[in-house]
């Protein structure tokens, strides 16, 4: 009995050792697996670990309502087959090709490539950013290839439909930003965005309302090369352009056969102005939008038709220079838009001007005027210079446009330190979020800004 026992108590011993060393090397093989995936993260900052292979078109298409669709709707997924982070190439392939009139419904991703979610520091963010030098930070998705679509044309992007992630951030990184002397230390902040009622909650007692847009529309610019998502410009771009919500039509200038779209830099919210660096910075669950070809039509920058306006742009390094540009390009819209000489266009756009500054922190600066589609509407009010019954007001003036924002800026911040007892950084991102700066009518001498910020943001709390 004892030699059956003893063979049987090595048996048992051998299959111990050999479990044992089978989930040993299991384990080695599952580190040497993460170990690769994490070296592969850092000799490849666009690794990602999701299908990075063409997708094939054909399984992109949603199924059509009727049996013979005039047009198409295909579903283009953010995943590293569509995206770049932080740079336009018209060398890239096109991830989607569709016909003028189709829709695409994307989704976009958050900053570097998705990797600024909750729990990801300011340095991180801050290493990130300075990784590759002329790499932006967004995320890109696309590009997408429109038949037809040849230089000389322009393509018209209706946006249907667009619904972010809920959550969202805010980040000031160090010496950045329209202050970057007086904010040596940066910070983020994280929101969770309340679709349902389109708010976000910035800290106790402050709410904010959403209003998402897409911070980056462009198209391929006419150069060959990778051009840093940073800058604006008659491609479209980051323009930070808050008017560019659902329901309204962006117009862009056609450079390269096929267009090229891209998208990314999604918007939560964003204060005209965006001091701080960001605005409320998420990513689209859903972003739809339908893009048509306007054939010989000439556009030489970007604009957007809302239902009852227009709107012009105008960018450069210096925002004196964007004011001179953006009303030269108002009275050319609107002499060609109403039939009218130069100076009857000119009385249009002073009697009706609307015209706020879109942001400050991009390297090109913008603004825009809010143009009426009816000539005759009533002419504007002047704008506050101090506190009215609905708002916190500010006033800056001086001969540089740029001097006049930051004076004007500045106002509000210890505006909200002294009032609102808000921490300095505080202070900062709330304004860069809901802050609304706007010029007024110039004709010489000092430009004068006016911010104003809405004192609803501040909520009495429910017990």
């Amino acid at each position: 009995m004892l030699k059956p026992r003893l063979f049987q108590l090595l048996s048992i011993i051998c299959l111990s050792t050999l479990f044992i060393n089978s989930r040993a090397l299991a384990e080695t093989q599952t580190n040497s697996s993460s170990s690769s995936a994490s070296m592969a993260n850092v000799a490849n900052p666009n690794y990602l670990p999701f299908l990075a292979v063409p997708l094939d078109q054909k399984n992109m298409l949603a199924p059509a309502s009727t049996i013979t669709p005039k047009h198409k709707t295909y579903i283009l997924p953010a995943v590293a087959a569509t995206t770049q982070w932080g740079v336009f190439d018209n060398q890239q392939l096109p991830v989607l090709t569709i016909n003028p009139g189709d829709t695409v419904v994307t989704e976009t991703l958050a900053a570097s490539d998705n990797q600024v979610v909750p729990g990801v520091t300011i340095d991180n963010i801050q290493e990130m950013n300075n990784a590759i030098p002329g790499r932006g930070p967004h995320t890109l998705t696309g590009p997408i290839y429109v038949n037809g679509a040849e230089p000389g044309d322009v393509l018209r992007i209706h946006f249907n439909k667009i619904v972010p992630r809920p959550y969202g951030s805010n980040d000031n990184l160090p010496g950045r930003g329209l202050f970057p002397d007086k904010f040596p230390i940066g910070q983020v902040k994280y929101f969770y965005l309340d679709i349902k009622n389109m708010r976000a909650q910035f800290a106790p007692g402050i709410v904010i309302p959403l209003s998402p847009f897409p911070g980056i529309v462009a198209v391929a610019q006419a150069t060959p090369g990778k051009f840093d998502s940073d800058p604006p410009g008659n491609y479209g771009g980051n323009m930070d352009l808050r008017m560019m919500t659902e329901g309204t039509s962006l117009y862009l200038p056609v450079f390269v056969k096929g267009g090229l779209v891209w998208t990314g830099d999604s918007h939560a919210v964003q204060g005209n102005g965006e001091i701080n660096l960001t605005a409320l910075e998420t990513s689209y669950a859903e972003f739809s939008f339908t893009i048509d070809v306007i054939k010989n039509r000439s556009l030489d920058r970007p604009l957007v038709e809302t239902p009852t306006s227009w709107v012009t742009v105008g960018y450069d390094t210096d925002l004196n220079k964007a004011l001179d540009s953006l009303k030269a390009e108002s009275i050319k819209f609107i002499m060609a838009e109403h039939k009218v000489s130069y100076s009857q266009a000119e009385n249009i756009l002073y009697n009706t001007w609307n015209c706020p500054i879109s942001e400050v922190v991009n390297g090109v600066q913008g603004a825009y005027c809010i143009i009426p589609k009816d000539p005759n509407t009533s002419k504007s009010a002047p704008l506050p210079t101090t506190d009215t019954s609905s708002l916190y007001v500010t006033y800056g003036k001086n001969l540089d446009l740029e001097a006049a924002m930051k004076q004007a800026s500045w106002a509000m911040l210890e505006k909200l330190e002294t009032l609102k007892k808000m921490k300095p950084l505080d202070a900062y991102s709330l304004a860069s979020l809901t802050m609304d700066c706007r010029i007024a009518p110039y004709h010489s001498g000092d430009k004068e800004v006016h911010c104003m910020l809405a004192k609803s943001l501040w909520v009495t709390s429910k017990k």
